[in-house]
């Protein structure tokens, strides 16, 4: 997320209503810095304290009482969806928002489970960060883009996979070249003389060795990286 602050609307044109107090967790000052001066310039955000950590978050959330938690989830010193379901327990009053750079699949199930009412990534938008936090300030859950986090999810694993490539044993890259090929197992399983068994423990071993989480992901992966160029064995 770029954090450019947007011209300021100022306090003058705030309304009658009070200003969602908000306290921020990040392990980044520089971050943190940059987050309390875009909340600042909102009539109705007022920033009341910033933590680097867990521990030294629930105390200022003790001391300060505020209506929302912004939250990075990666603070260090235990698990991090930990972290927010003792957050939660502790005060479930307080509407917690996560904003992170972690990116997968099964993190925004993971962080409502805990207690949180939404899930923004640091790469969007600073429009959608105010917007999540109006939601969850109002009591309501805010749902981001899907879509777009599946999307970037998908893409930041392959760009990775590609160097783990090297890895991978001969038979692992026969078994890669097929997929490519469009073969499903049993052709492969025909075209290798091994059996489907073997081709299906192969599989699950190339999504290990290449951090890829499904056979989808695996099977694009292979098609865009030009793994079907190779020659495979003629069938028996």
């Amino acid at each position: 997320m770029t954090l450019t602050v947007p011209p300021g609307t100022g306090a003058a044109e705030a309304g009658p209503q009070r200003a969602s107090r908000i306290v921020l967790i990040d392990n980044q000052r520089i971050f943190r810095h940059a987050l309390r001066a875009l909340l600042t310039r909102q009539p109705d955000f007022a920033v009341v304290g910033d933590a680097a950590e867990g521990g030294e978050a629930l105390e200022l959330i003790a001391a300060e009482q505020p209506d929302v938690v912004l939250t990075e989830l990666h603070l260090g010193g235990g698990s991090s969806v930990q972290h927010l379901g003792e957050i939660h327990a502790r005060f479930p009053g307080v509407a917690l928002l996560v904003l992170t750079a972690l990116r997968a699949h099964d993190v925004a199930a993971r962080v409502r489970m805990a207690g949180a009412r939404g899930y923004v990534l640091k790469d969007h938008s600073h429009d959608e960060l105010l917007k999540a936090l109006r939601e969850v300030a109002a009591g309501r859950r805010y749902r981001s883009d899907v879509r777009a986090v599946r999307r970037a999810c998908s893409l930041a694993g392959e760009a990775g996979a590609v160097a783990r490539l090297v890895d991978l044993t001969e038979r692992q890259r026969q078994v890669l070249r097929s997929l490519a090929l469009g073969y499903r197992t049993r052709e492969i399983a025909q075209r290798l003389g091994v059996s489907v068994k073997a081709v299906h423990k192969q599989r699950e071993r190339i999504r290990d060795v290449l951090q890829l989480d499904s056979v989808a992901a695996l099977t694009r992966f292979a098609a865009r990286e030009g793994c079907a160029e190779e020659a495979l064995p003629a069938p028996e």
